[in-house]
């Protein structure tokens, strides 16, 4: 039998039991308010993992996803529970699995990854890739944290940029070769022809001298060629709408082309004048029309059945029309700036391009015909007439859709009017 307490022992274990309840609610507030705290962080972490706009992606070790962001999500057009339980590579479409270009390879194999830039292929994008690994207290690779920053903008001005650079320094090259051939060839030509001029037709000695003086003229049409390509080839300028160039060298095409190529016509009744050479203006239209219609006789005849199997008409399409060229087209494109321009396109739905021929298609001497069917001039002369007024030129291209060609020329001055005489 337990002993009898007495009042005083029952008081004090009745304030104990008082003081343990009070320590207890103490305790379950604090429990409440720590889950709280526990929960509201948790909401901002993910609000802020999802609110981020780099591409983000958690991974355990052996590659298998264990979340997405939103802005990954939406790259890959997906919800971002869709992807939990699949590897990385098979979310990415990645062909480096295991490859010493895998990020994961290197982290298991314990080799550190340092912030690099990656090609997505399948999203048709350039990222800077930081990859961190975290561990376990004993040392075993625990999860990854992946983070990819868009940096496709950048790499496009970068290509862009070194293209110019690249153009510039052969258009540097060019002049200079251009310039001094032109010399010789000019005394070469008045030798000739002075020759020519003391010789009877009929004779076996004219006719040699007939042949070296065309031959020397071929070579100065390549110069003079060379010449519009370095923008050092004189013109007469005037204001004209380039609607008058369009009209005249298309009903020309019309006449020498296949009826199954169509040739369409779109112009702006109010086109602004640009100050160009009428004659220079027609020689870049021709050049990419005769380009449009040649990629359009290739598939015509059968040579790329692959791109053009299925299309079952074929056209050509130049228009012109008014555009202003604002700060965030300028800062897409190396060559750009910003104002008011003439635009001119050129399209086709001929092949199209590989990009290794878009980044090479202005050079001089660079065709994709065979020997005997072109000399590689023709664009690169477009090319330096286009930079000659100022005025830049950007293709788009891919292979089985077709090809266009923009001008941009910039709007010529209004004269400003005279002022009256009032007195």
């Amino acid at each position: 039998m337990l002993p009898k307490k007495t009042k005083a022992q029952l008081i004090e274990e009745l304030k104990s039991l008082q003081k343990q309840i009070q320590r207890l609610k103490r305790s379950e507030k604090e429990r409440k308010n720590a889950e709280k705290i526990i929960l509201q962080a948790k909401e901002e972490w993910e609000n802020t993992f999802d609110t981020i706009k780099d591409l983000i992606f958690i991974t355990d070790g052996n590659g298998v996803v264990r979340r997405i962001n939103r802005s990954l999500a939406n790259k890959l057009g997906v919800q971002p529970h869709d992807m939990i339980g699949r590897t990385c590579w098979e979310m990415l479409r990645c062909e480096h699995k295991g490859t010493e270009r895998c990020s994961l390879a290197k982290i298991q194999q314990g080799i550190s990854v340092r912030e690099h830039e990656v090609e997505i292929s399948p999203l048709g994008m350039w990222v800077m890739a930081h990859v961190y690994a975290t561990y376990t207290p004993s040392k075993e690779l625990d999860y990854i944290i992946h983070t990819y920053r868009d940096i496709t903008e950048h790499k496009m001005l970068q290509e862009q940029l070194f293209q110019l650079q690249k153009m510039e320094a052969i258009n540097t090259l060019a002049a200079g070769v251009a310039h001094e051939f032109n010399n010789i060839l000019t005394g070469i030509i008045g030798n000739l022809s002075l020759t020519k001029s003391q010789l009877s037709t009929e004779s076996e000695e004219y006719r040699f001298v007939e042949r070296a003086y065309n031959s020397a003229e071929r070579a100065s049409d390549i110069i003079k060629s060379l010449l519009a390509f370095t923008s050092k080839l004189s013109a007469t300028d005037n204001l004209i709408s380039v609607n008058d160039a369009i009209f005249e060298t298309t009903n020309l095409l019309r006449v020498t082309t296949d009826p199954r190529i169509k040739i369409v016509v779109h112009t702006d009744k109010d086109l602004w004048k640009v100050k160009v050479d009428f004659i220079q203006i027609n020689h870049i239209l021709m050049e990419l029309l005769r380009n449009a219609r040649a990629a359009i006789i290739d598939c015509l005849e059968g040579l790329f059945r692959y791109e053009c199997g299925e299309k079952k008409s074929f056209i050509i399409t130049i228009s012109a029309e008014n555009t202003k060229v604002d700060e965030k087209y300028y800062k897409m494109y190396a060559d750009a700036r910003p104002g008011e321009f003439v635009l001119i396109t050129i399209s086709d739905n001929g092949p199209g391009m590989d990009k290794e021929t878009q980044r090479r298609i202005f050079e001089p001497f660079f065709t994709t015909r065979e020997v005997g069917k072109g000399k590689g001039l023709g664009l690169a002369t477009v090319y330096g007439i286009v930079k000659q007024y100022n005025g830049w030129i950007n293709i788009y291209s891919e292979r089985g859709i077709g090809t266009t060609f923009k001008i941009y020329l910039p709007r010529a001055k209004p004269a400003n009017p005279t002022p009256l005489n009032t007195s």
